[in-house]
């Protein structure tokens, strides 16, 4: 079991290692490495900043320069909010690790716990191919060339030098592939962790379920005291690891939902102008990536909020009245479901649908 998840986390890992950002290496330094990537998106935003102030005259161009930017300013802000909180992050990974060794290691269980290996590597390859069809950017220029942006894949040239004649039109197409496939590289990593963690927190409730319904019931009372004890000691950790998720996550969060309504809108005044467009892939990729978290975020809505049914349906009028009340407690803990919060909007399908919905209002006020 530690194998699959210590195979998932390396998949995860080898993007932010390729920029220099893998704080999940406990030496981790900052590198030369690390220092290229920062100076790449320092330079990205200044180029955005340069287009977006010559080019207000150019709606659709400005557009698409302002909702490929904010991705760009999402990465940003997640970058440092990475290394600011690199080990509560570690911490998380190593919980992950290791709560195989938390239960017990019946068939159910056994069952159970490879079809969360096996789910959540189609999501990270779902995830990682997902974000990889966005480099159908740099097949503009052959495609479907457009003058406007002298032919190149996004709006945005470096400075201080023509963008149009060779070879500085090869020197920035090669600058906007390279900062595409890095923006890229990073989310895997980011976002790969992120939803790791959340079905992760979902695998520990079904477990928790399961161990409860093995219980026996007809045990010596000590004994059934001490696996209620432990039960309840389990939940309790749980408890702790969405609240530690919370914690490290819930301004990620903010800015996925704030950025994403922003690039939506951006982007379907883009499709307005010319539906043929390669910005679907990146709209489309954005959209999958909101709701693959909040569709993760609801899978834990779900199984949290049944914990407590789970607990009643056992033959609990067999037992002791002290063990009863044990059982009591553990009730009156999982009434509340546990939901993950980005401040302002819980991540569940809901908010999903709010910000896609507030997303098309700001898109038909603008157009």
């Amino acid at each position: 079991m530690e194998q699959e998840i210590n195979q998932i986390i390396s998949f995860l890992r080898r993007p932010l290692k390729w920029l220099g950002f893998d704080v999940i290496d406990p030496n981790w330094k900052v590198t030369p490495l690390t220092m290229f990537t920062i100076v790449m998106f320092a330079l990205q935003h200044y180029t955005s900043y340069l287009y977006l102030s010559t080019h207000l005259d150019m709606f659709d161009m400005f557009t698409e320069c302002f909702s490929t930017s904010a991705v760009a300013l999402e990465i940003a802000i997640r970058m440092g909010l990475l290394v600011h909180q690199r080990e509560l992050r570690n911490e998380t990974i190593e919980i992950i690790r290791q709560q195989h060794k938390t239960f017990g290691n019946s068939a159910a269980i056994r069952k159970v716990t490879a079809r969360f290996h096996k789910l959540i590597s189609v999501t990270l390859h779902a995830l990682a191919a997902c974000y990889m069809s966005t480099m159908m950017f740099e097949l503009i220029p052959i495609v479907s060339p457009n003058p406007r942006k002298s032919n190149l894949p996004l709006p945005m040239y470096l400075p201080y030098m023509p963008h149009d004649v060779t070879p500085y039109w090869h020197l920035n197409y090669t600058f906007i592939t390279v900062m595409n496939l890095m923006c890229i590289l990073f989310l895997v990593g980011i976002d790969g962790l992120l939803v790791l963690s959340i079905l992760a927190a979902v695998h520990q409730i079904k477990l928790l379920k399961i161990t409860i319904q093995e219980l026996d019931i007809g045990a010596e009372q000590a004994e059934l005291h001490r696996e209620l004890v432990r039960i309840i000691q389990i939940h309790q950790r749980i408890q702790q690891f969405i609240h530690q998720l919370e914690q490290t996550y819930y301004i990620d969060l903010l800015v996925d939902f704030g950025l994403v309504c922003l690039i939506l809108c951006m982007g379907l005044n883009v499709i307005a102008d010319e539906v043929i467009n390669a910005i679907w892939f990146f709209l489309i990729a954005v959209v999958f990536q909101l709701s693959l978290l909040c569709f993760s975020g609801n899978l834990l809505l779900i199984e949290s909020d049944s914990l407590s049914s789970c607990v009643y349906s056992i033959d609990w009028h067999a037992m002791p009245v002290p063990e009863q009340k044990l059982l009591m407690v553990m009730i009156a803990h999982a009434q509340k479901p546990q939901v993950l919060r980005g401040i302002f909007m819980p991540l569940i399908m809901s908010s999903f649908l709010s910000v896609i919905k507030a997303s098309y209002s700001y898109f038909t006020l603008l157009h």
